[in-house]
């Protein structure tokens, strides 16, 4: 469990990077840019919920039986993608600029994803967290 809350961790903190990288390049291009920063925070917070929701439902379907498990994930993705859903239609009624915002928000935890491995090396190289001992199996 220490290494899911590791890796939740070093995602939460790659989306704060990608939105300080999203709010610089949207400072440039993004009017009204207030709008823009606002939207990109909602996005990143129903990003960084939907995250946890996906491993709080994977951690609960595991102690289930395989047709529970099923259907628990089954409805739960679909509740997640009314809700992602319903914040991208809330935000096109604000505009064009919003809209972006809470479209680049929803896609960070996709892009953390793949650059959570880079985060992990960036923030052993700070001194932010403990490289993993490797285990080697001696023959």
């Amino acid at each position: 469990m220490a290494e899911v809350h590791r890796i939740l961790k070093e995602m939460y903190i790659g989306m704060a990077v990608c939105m300080i990288v999203f709010l610089a390049i949207g400072a440039f291009f993004m009017r009204p840019y207030y709008i823009f920063a606002l939207a990109l925070l909602v996005g990143n917070l129903g990003g960084a919920l939907r995250i946890y929701h996906i491993y709080d439902v994977l951690d609960q379907a595991l102690d289930m039986g395989e047709a529970g498990a099923k259907k628990k994930v089954i409805v739960n993705s679909l509740l997640r993608m009314v809700v992602t859903l319903a914040l991208l239609v809330g935000s096109i009624y604000l505009g064009i600029t919003a809209f972006a915002g809470v479209a680049l928000g929803m896609i960070e935890p996709k892009i953390c994803a793949y650059l959570q491995p880079q985060m992990r090396k960036w923030l052993i190289r700070l001194g932010l967290e403990e490289p993993e001992e490797e285990h080697k199996d001696k023959n």
